[in-house]
C-alpha cells in the first residue's frame, strides 16, 4: 500500500509546521504535462518532434524544428474534483481555475548561403516561453465519526513523548514548530496534567469517542517556467538546443480540521477546530541540453537532459485554534512564522522516438527517467540531516511514460495522447497515476489555431493527523483542463 503516498496530503506536516519533508520535495520535484494545447494534446510526447513552443522544456532542441519565426500564446480552464473515501463515507469537492499555460516567441534566422552539403548549418533560432509546469489547485473535504482516536491524542502523546513540564510548555513552543498544535492544545482547556503529575498528560475532555471529525482544505497556486531557448539545424537532420530555465512557485495551503460532538453523546465537549495556513513562493534556475536526429524521413530520434532546478523557497504560517467545551469558548492563535530554505530538486533524462507517415501523420513516445530521492534541502539556519534521509528512504526513481498521435486531413489535425507516471515511492508502474488527452489543429500559412482536452487521474491519500492507527482516507482526484492555443507565422 506505499502506493497511497504518491498524492499523501499535508495533514501530518501541519502538525510539525516548519517541518519540511518528502512531500515538499515531491510536490515542487514534479512536472505537469501542460503548455500548449498541440503539446498537452499528445501528452507531451514531443521529445523526438520539436516545432512546438511548449516542447523547448521538454527537450530544448526542438526549437531547430522551427521553419518560420512563430509566435504563441495559450490559455487553459481547469476544474479539479476530489473524491474522498474517509472509512467508507465519500465526500466531494471541486475547484476552477483560469491560467496562461503558455506563451512564446521563437526567431529563425536562415543561412542566406547555406551549403547543400549533409551537415551544413541551416538556420539558428532563438526563443523566449513561458510554460506552466503544474497546477495545485484542490479543494478537499472529508468528513466521518471515529470511536478511537482524536488529534487531541496526537498531541499527548507528543507532550508525554517530550515530558515537558506543564509550565514550561509555552517554553517550548515556536510560532510554527512542532509544539503548535499542542501548546494551543494546552491553552484552549483541551489537555490536562494526570493528577499528581508536571510531566504526564492526558484528554481533559472526551471521556469517550464518537466525534465527527471534518476537514475542508484549499490549496492554490501553481508553477511555471520562463525559459530562454538557443539552437540550431545543420542539414535538416541533427537538431540542437539548449535552455536556461528559470522557473517560479507559488503555493497555498488553507485548511481547516473540526471535531465535533455532532451526536451529543459527549460530556462537557461541544468541538473544537484547528484553522492552519501556509504560504510558500520560490523562484529557481535550472539548464537544459537537447537533440534530435534524423536518420530518416520517417524517423526521429531525441534526447535531452535537465540539471536539477535550484530553487529559493520562503514560507509563512500560522495557526488558529479555538475550542467550545458546553459553551464556554477559548480562542488561541501564533503569531506569523517565516522560514526560507533552499530546495534542489533531481535531473531528468529524456529518451524519445517518433514515427512520421508522410503528410498523413505521426506516432511519438517519450521516457522520462528522474530519481527523486535525489532531491535535498539546504538551509543555513536548520540542518536537514533528517528530513534528507527521509527523501532518500522514502523516495525513488521512477520511468514516466509518454505517447502521442497526430493524423492531418489537409488543414486539420487529430491528435490523441495517453501518460502513465510511476510512483515515486516504489517505481512501479499503475495506473494511479495517468493522463488521457485529446485535441484537433487549424494549420493554415500564416495562422494556427489548437484545442485540447486533458484528464489527468491521481489516485492517492490523505493522512488527518500523526497517530497509530488513524486510517487514511482514500483519495480520487480527476483534473479536466480545456485548453486553447493560437498563433501565426511570419
Amino acid at each position: 500500500m506505499r502506493w497511497l503516498f504518491v498524492c499523501i496530503a499535508l495533514g501530518s506536516m501541519i502538525q510539525t509546521g516548519i517541518a519540511q519533508n518528502e512531500l515538499d520535495a515531491l510536490r515542487y520535484s514534479q512536472v505537469d504535462v501542460l503548455g500548449s494545447a498541440r503539446y498537452a494534446s499528445m501528452s507531451g510526447a514531443f521529445g523526438a518532434l520539436g516545432g512546438d513552443m511548449a516542447g523547448m522544456s521538454t527537450n530544448p532542441a526542438g526549437i531547430g524544428v522551427f521553419t518560420r519565426t512563430t509566435g504563441s500564446a495559450t490559455i487553459s480552464i481547469l476544474s479539479a474534483s476530489t473524491d474522498a473515501n474517509f472509512s467508507g463515507t465519500t465526500t466531494s469537492d471541486n475547484k476552477l481555475n483560469f491560467n496562461i499555460a503558455n506563451a512564446g516567441f521563437v526567431a529563425r534566422f536562415k543561412r542566406k548561403k547555406a551549403s547543400d552539403r549533409q551537415w551544413a548549418l541551416k538556420a539558428l533560432h532563438l526563443g523566449v516561453s513561458y510554460n506552466r509546469t503544474a497546477n495545485f489547485h484542490r479543494r478537499t473535504s472529508i468528513i466521518n465519526t471515529n470511536s478511537s482516536s482524536s488529534l487531541i491524542d496526537s498531541w499527548v502523546n507528543q507532550l508525554n513523548n517530550e515530558a515537558i513540564p506543564y509550565p514550561d510548555i509555552p517554553a517550548e513552543f515556536i510560532p510554527g514548530g512542532q509544539s503548535t498544535g499542542a501548546y494551543m492544545g494546552w491553552q484552549s482547556f483541551l489537555i490536562d496534567t494526570v493528577p499528581g503529575s508536571t510531566t504526564s498528560y492526558l484528554r481533559n475532555v472526551m471521556p469517550n469517542y464518537g466525534q465527527t471529525q471534518r476537514v475542508r482544505e484549499l490549496t492554490k497556486g501553481g508553477m511555471g517556467e520562463v525559459a530562454i531557448s538557443f539552437g540550431g539545424n545543420f542539414g535538416n537532420s541533427l537538431y540542437f538546443g539548449a535552455t536556461v530555465g528559470i522557473p517560479r512557485l507559488n503555493y497555498e495551503l488553507e485548511r481547516s480540521y473540526t471535531e465535533s460532538d455532532s451526536q451529543d453523546t459527549i460530556s462537557n465537549f461541544n468541538s473544537f477546530t484547528q484553522t492552519d495556513y501556509l504560504k510558500a513562493s520560490g523562484t529557481g534556475f535550472n539548464v537544459k541540453f537537447g537533440m534530435i536526429y534524423r536518420p530518416a524521413k520517417w524517423v526521429r530520434i531525441g534526447a535531452a537532459i535537465h540539471t536539477p532546478t535550484y530553487f529559493e523557497i520562503d514560507e509563512s504560517f500560522s495557526s488558529f485554534l479555538s475550542s467550545d467545551l458546553d459553551g464556554v469558548q477559548f480562542n488561541q492563535s501564533t503569531l506569523q512564522g517565516t522560514f526560507g530554505y533552499s530546495l534542489q530538486t533531481p535531473f531528468r533524462a529524456i529518451g524519445s522516438l517518433a514515427f512520421v507517415i508522410g503528410e498523413m501523420g505521426l506516432i511519438s513516445a517519450d521516457y522520462e527517467y528522474v530519481n527523486y530521492s535525489l532531491a535535498q534541502f539546504r538551509s543555513r539556519d536548520y540542518a536537514f540531516d533528517s528530513e534528507n534521509l527521509d527523501v532518500r528512504n522514502r523516495l525513488s526513481w521512477a520511468g514516466n511514460i509518454r505517447i502521442g498521435t497526430e493524423w492531418r486531413i489537409k488543414a486539420i489535425s487529430i491528435r490523441g495522447g495517453f501518460g502513465l507516471n510511476a510512483d515515486p515511492n516504489t517505481s512501479e508502474l499503475n495506473f494511479n497515476n495517468t493522463r488521457y488527452s485529446l485535441g484537433l489543429g487549424l494549420r493554415l500559412e500564416r495562422f494556427f489555431v489548437d484545442l485540447a482536452y486533458n484528464l489527468h487521474r491521481t489516485v492517492g491519500a490523505y493522512q488527518l493527523y500523526d497517530y497509530t492507527n488513524v486510517p487514511l482516507a482514500e483519495t480520487t482526484t480527476l483534473d479536466h483542463s480545456v485548453i486553447f492555443t493560437v498563433g501565426f507565422r511570419f
